[in-house]
């Protein structure tokens, strides 16, 4: 039982014995101490929605942690902000974290994973593109960084081509839908629910879903990305944050509709919407990152993302080489996450 200072006061000569006094007191150190703060800045993506539940849950309180959070898409406002300290830590698709220019020396450390794309991503092709080798020598829509553009790449490459033998034409994605209707554009990279919803509303006859993230399952990852240097001097107040992200990750397993009525306002969107955009992702579980992350069993899943997307972002020119495994991905803090702890 948890006593308030006034309580430990009160009743300390009577009701409570010498052994109560003592735990209510050692409470005490641990709310004075509650305020280990990190400040984490991610894009607007129901993927990340776990940091909001455990908010609201207490998950967060509980580890005497505080959080404070904001939407920002732009990669290039985030990453000088790590850099001067102004955040701590950020989410991303671990291909696009390792997009220029971050270098072998640049801040970050990926801790853990959130969630796996399993159809949210992809491409929406014209009706006489029936494979990824049909895109050859034509033109595709899209943005250079984004994932399905990045899932192209990675489809040709294992037939021996590459992105360079399509004419890519560089649109922001959110204008895809507008680009489709062009029938010089053979395809365009996009994401759920623009996706289906482009399928569903073109004018173009037999446009269909060309690839997604759901034939590579892994390939799109979000990892959850610290500063370096505070990682290495406060570890164990990122072990918090984790500790309360995957015990939301449990709350949404268990309780799917739960989960969903408390992140829904935060992305100002339906719970209907938002159960729906969540069938083309997965969150991933604590025993799963586990086993993405390295540890003392292997090198983890993550090894294999990470060269595909050395190959993948220097093709794109948007890596200037390949960038080592580790130190950039470290599962040191995943090890017995919940040893002693609640879950």
């Amino acid at each position: 039982m948890l006593y308030t200072y006034s309580q430990i006061v009160s009743r300390a000569s009577g009701a409570l014995t010498a052994a109560a006094l003592a735990a209510a007191l050692n409470v005490l150190p641990d709310v004075a101490a509650a305020q280990d703060k990190i400040n984490c800045i991610f894009p607007f993506w129901y993927g990340n929605a776990p940091i909001f539940v455990a908010q609201e849950e207490g998950y967060f309180e509980s580890e005497g942690l505080k959080v404070t959070t904001s939407f920002d898409n732009d990669r290039a406002n985030v990453l000088p902000a790590m850099a001067n300290g102004s955040i701590d830590c950020t989410i991303r698709t671990i291909g696009e974290s390792m997009s220029r220019p971050r270098q072998s020396d640049t801040t970050g450390r990926v801790i853990g994973t959130i969630d796996i794309s399993v159809g949210a991503d992809g491409v929406v092709a014209a009706g006489d593109v029936q494979s990824v080798a049909d895109l050859i020598g034509k033109t595709m829509a899209g943005e250079i960084n984004h994932p399905g553009t990045t899932l192209v790449q990675h489809a040709l490459s294992q037939i021996g081509r590459s992105i360079e033998d399509v004419n890519i034409q560089l649109v922001a994605t959110d204008d895809s839908a507008a680009v489709f209707e062009d029938s010089s554009v053979s395809a365009v990279a996009t994401w759920e629910p623009m996706m289906s919803s482009i399928v569903k509303g073109t004018s173009r006859e037999g446009a269909h879903i060309l690839l997604s993230s759901a034939d590579y399952e892994g390939l799109i990852t979000d990892v959850i990305i610290v500063r370096t240097e505070d990682y290495e001097e406060n570890p164990q107040k990122y072990a918090k944050f984790l500790r309360g992200i995957y015990r939301a990750i449990d709350l949404y397993a268990e309780d799917p509709d739960k989960f969903i009525s408390i992140a829904a306002p935060f992305f100002d969107t339906s719970d209907d919407e938002m159960k729906e955009a969540l069938q083309g992702m997965k969150y991933t579980s604590y025993e799963e990152s586990v086993a993405y992350l390295p540890g003392p069993d292997g090198e983890g899943k993550l090894k294999d993302v990470l060269e595909a997307f050395n190959d993948i972002n220097v093709t794109l020119d948007l890596q200037d080489g390949p960038l080592p495994y580790q130190p950039y991905v470290d599962g040191s803090l995943l090890q017995g996450l919940f040893d002693g702890a609640e879950r």
